[in-house]
């Protein structure tokens, strides 16, 4: 018995020896799936980068200090299309020499030649080349304009990996230290000021330029720039005075002049409502020449050039508006997002629903009279209409695969959380919310945290748990509240029935969710205005008594249109409300004519109502709420009509709409408010595409021409306007106008205004040959860059009469546009689909698409979404 225990040892320990054997060389050969794990934790990193803007590539050296956790085989680091020429790893006095192990399009790993790194503290030293990307807008990539090169970077959300060997993951927050080498005709700026600017002797004609070390920051926030910028100084602000600038392409300075005069009281708002002073040393905001977004790179915000900078006639009301609700954005980030940052990706709306929220509260305190309804009314459009989906993602979301991380940024994190943010910061009182929001910051400064760290901060500060439970809520599970609502007028108080569910379109398969909804109602009872709020829950219906004496004369859900629940009211209160509709106030009336607009899409209400909604907002006397009534009708296609239904639109646009746009006129007025001028935008555009407006056609061509000829010559506001129905309408000579000039036009701003007009004409053979500047090239050049191909594409699959054929002309080409396109940009083009309608588009959307999408970076979430949204609309049709 004895020998026998000795020999199973035996044998078991071998056994044992052998699977360590081969789990340890798994682990060397094997990259991880998505997160690099815990074996390691970087402490800080110095990084030293050689970039010419005029060349391809750059040279990159990085040492990283860091800490091994446990002994390992092979130190993981995310990496992606980077050339590893040499690597070293130091621990104590033990320097390994290194083995690279290919990891896949995301990592790289690092092995000894023998043995094991131990625990404890090592440095990483490596040396590799990058690529600078001049299509696609992540990593180092490079842009042109004016015949000079511009580098910048993006790195959000994780394109750090294609500039360093990184531990790229937003919940690692270090200290960095970066040196940029670069030909002397440049600038150079990065997170930090600079600290000394040098001759690099072995290469003559280049600057050396060393920046201070960074507060801690995950890699997403870690950003520079190269190129001839001119630099406007644009003085301090803030309680700690930082410097500001303005960093444009040559020649181009003065259009920064708004920015800079707005931008130090936009910080001195955000910093009054945190209560902590900009947590950064300085704030440089930098022109991007060719598109994309913006992006808070902690002391360096990128802009788009056409967020960022305005000729003097483009510096209108709406420009200023753009201007500051997008600033306002990404400086709030530097207190929600980069002073405290999500933990991991699943929490991106700690960043974006908050930096959302605060733009909108930091554009009405800045001006008021901005504060008119429309805006947040989009928002809270946008939120509603990805939410009502049974694909809907959740505002907190799991993130398990890259495709995950993708999808976390969009209407649902940015929209639904902010409106989300709002309607619970009313109902637990704004200044117990602040003291919340301020506990959250300050209790986790320069680190990171988590949603469940929020939430205790708030209930702390607010002493309602409850209702913080119930906020929750609406961020952990998808959907959106359908109220049901009547009114009860008899002997006694008038009584407001209620009861909730989730709002599911018709042919839906959503499953039912719980909430308990703050609500408020605004009402007129007694001879004056008032709000009564409610909690609503799922649980079962209630009856509230109202605080009146008498029948209110009208009651509309959703006080000030900022929650995110849809009330749908019974016929008797519906038509009450109507009756007396002007005298809703406008943000009320603006977000009733939308939560019209998006029932009547899904199904849940009849086109006889909706048009009868449209029909009263015409009358009401604010001209945002008669420009929701124009979006109302725009909404809803002719064909989905009956024939009595189709009349009665027609009559109303012949008797209301087109009046109305007569009085308005194509030309802006002295004096006029920005109301008016709002409504213009969005009113003559629509009249002129209906028989009843066909006048009004001529007027808009001759608007478009005098713009190619002068972009001066109208009000900016108005040039989309024009430039739209004169394409829709175009005749051979005009479409050639509208072509000639896109090819001659080389601001970026204008070429986008004519590739949106151009992809809306209506002639089958002109709409053809439209599409096909995708591949027009002049002397042997392509017209249009990778972003440019997607923008045609994309605002011809989003308007209503070339949607088709844009699908058709994808379909046809799809292998020479994504050739084109920006890389990993094919989900977003799915989504501008949506807007099928028909069984025979259904059908042929996805025969085209399911194949491909699993090959796209979120592209099957992406088809199932826009799926579904046409899967709704037909349904919704067919009622």
């Amino acid at each position: 018995m004895g020998h026998a225990s000795t020999g199973l040892l035996r044998f078991a320990a071998a056994i044992l020896a052998t699977l360590a054997f081969f789990a340890e060389a798994a682990e060397t050969v094997q990259p991880p799936q998505l997160r690099l794990g815990d074996a390691a934790t970087p402490i800080s990193y110095e990084a030293h980068l050689a970039i010419d803007p005029k060349e391809t590539s750059y040279s990159g050296a990085i040492r990283i200090e860091l800490r091994f956790n446990r002994a390992v085989p092979v130190l993981w680091l995310n990496a992606s299309a980077l050339t590893i020429e040499a690597a070293e790893i130091e621990q104590g006095n033990r320097k390994s020499t290194i083995r690279v192990v290919p990891g896949g399009e995301d990592f790289v790993g690092f092995a000894p030649e023998k043995g094991s790194f131990d625990e404890g503290p090592a440095v990483a030293t490596i040396r590799y080349r990058g690529v600078i990307d001049s299509v696609t807008k992540r990593g180092v990539y490079r842009q042109s304009e004016g015949g000079e090169w511009y580098v910048i970077t993006q790195f959000e959300a994780i394109s750090a990996r294609f500039a360093f060997p990184c531990f790229d993951e937003p919940g690692w927050k270090t200290p960095w230290r970066l040196t940029i080498d670069a030909p002397s005709s440049n600038v150079v700026t990065s997170n930090t000021p600079e600290t000394s600017a040098s001759i690099v002797a072995a290469m003559p004609g280049w600057r050396r330029h060393a920046f201070a070390t960074t507060k801690p920051l995950p890699t997403y926030l870690v950003a520079l720039a190269v190129g001839p910028f001119d630099v406007v100084d644009g003085g301090t602000a803030g309680a700690n005075k930082v410097h500001l600038r303005y960093f444009t392409p040559k020649g181009r300075a003065l259009e920064a002049r708004y920015a800079r005069e707005v931008t130090p009281r936009i910080l001195a708002l955000l910093e009054d409502y945190f209560g902590i002073p900009y947590p950064f040393e300085k704030l440089d905001s930098v022109s991007v020449p060719q598109g994309g977004g913006a992006m808070e790179n902690a002391g360096m915000i990128t802009y788009n050039t056409r967020f960022l900078l305005a000729r003097p006639y483009e510096e209108t009301d709406n420009n200023k508006r753009s201007y500051v609700s997008i600033a306002a954005h990404e400086i709030a980030h530097h207190w929600v997002g980069d002073y405290v940052t999500l933990a991991w990706w699943d929490d991106i709306w700690l960043n974006e629903a908050f930096a959302t929220w605060m733009a909108e509260k930091v554009l009405y305190q800045f001006n008021p009279a901005w504060d008119n309804g429309l805006s947040h009314a989009g928002h809270r459009r946008r939120a509603i209409a990805a939410d009502r989906l049974a694909t809907a993602r959740r505002v907190k979301n799991p993130v398990e695969a890259k495709g995950d991380i993708r999808a976390a940024f969009d209407g649902i994190t940015y929209d639904k959380g902010g409106e989300v943010l709002s309607m619970f910061e009313s109902s637990l009182t704004p200044e117990k919310f602040r003291s919340g929001v301020h506990a959250f910051l300050e209790g986790h400064a320069y680190g990171s945290a988590t949603s469940g760290e929020f939430f205790a901060a708030i209930a702390a500060a607010s002493g309602r748990k409850g209702a913080v439970e119930s906020f929750a809520a609406f961020v952990e599970q998808p959907g959106v509240p359908l109220v049901e609502a009547s009114l009860k007028c008899g002997t006694g108080k008038p009584q407001l029935e209620l009861s909730q569910a989730r709002l599911r379109p018709v042919g839906s398969s959503a499953a039912e969710e719980q909430w308990v909804t703050p609500a408020c109602f605004r009402l007129a009872a007694d001879g004056k205005q008032q709000t009564q709020c409610v909690e609503v829950s799922s649980a079962k219906a209630a009856v509230t008594p109202l605080e009146t004496r008498s029948c209110p004369a009208w009651l509309v859900g959703n006080d000030g249109g900022r929650g995110h629940y849809v009330v749908r009211y019974d016929k008797d209160l519906a038509k009450r409300t109507r009756e007396r509709f002007r005298g809703v106030p406008r943000q009320e009336a603006v977000a009733l004519v939308g939560d019209v607009t998006l029932l009547a899409r899904s199904g849940l209400l009849s086109m006889d109502d909706a048009l009868a909604w449209a029909d009263a907002a015409l009358r009401h006397a604010s001209p945002i709420v008669q420009l929701s009534a124009v979006q109302l009708l725009l909404a809803e296609r002719d064909q989905w009509l009956t024939l009595p239904q189709l009349q009665e639109k027609r009559r109303i646009v012949s008797q209301s709409v087109v009046p109305l746009a007569r009085r308005t006129e194509w030309i802006e007025r002295a004096g006029e408010s920005e109301d008016v001028r709002l409504l213009r935008a969005v009113l003559l555009p629509f009249a002129a595409d209906s028989d009843a407006g066909a006048a009004l056609r001529p007027a808009a061509r001759a608007l478009a021409l005098r713009w190619i000829a002068n972009r001066a010559a109208i009000s900016s506001n108005m040039a989309s306007p024009a430039l739209d129905t004169a394409a829709r309408f175009a005749d051979e000579a005009t479409y050639a106008r509208l072509e000639a000039a896109l090819v001659a036009i080389h601001d970026q701003r204008d070429r986008r205004t004519l590739l949106d007009a151009i992809a809306k004409v209506r002639d089958q053979r002109l709409r053809e040959r439209a599409l096909a500047i995708a591949f027009m090239k002049k002397d042997g050049v392509e017209v249009l860059n990778g972003g440019q191909v997607h923008d045609l594409v994309s605002f011809a699959a989003m308007d209503d009469g070339s949607r088709a054929s844009a699908l058709h002309f994808v379909s046809a080409n799809f292998d020479a546009i994504d050739a084109k396109i920006p890389k990993d940009s094919e989900a977003w083009l799915i989504d501008s689909f949506a807007g099928l309608c028909t069984p025979a588009e259904r059908d042929a959307f996805r025969t085209f698409v399911e194949p491909r999408a699993a090959g796209f970076l979120g592209g099957e979430l992406a088809f199932r979404q826009t799926m579904e949204s046409i899967e709704l609309c037909v349904a919704a049709r067919g009622r």
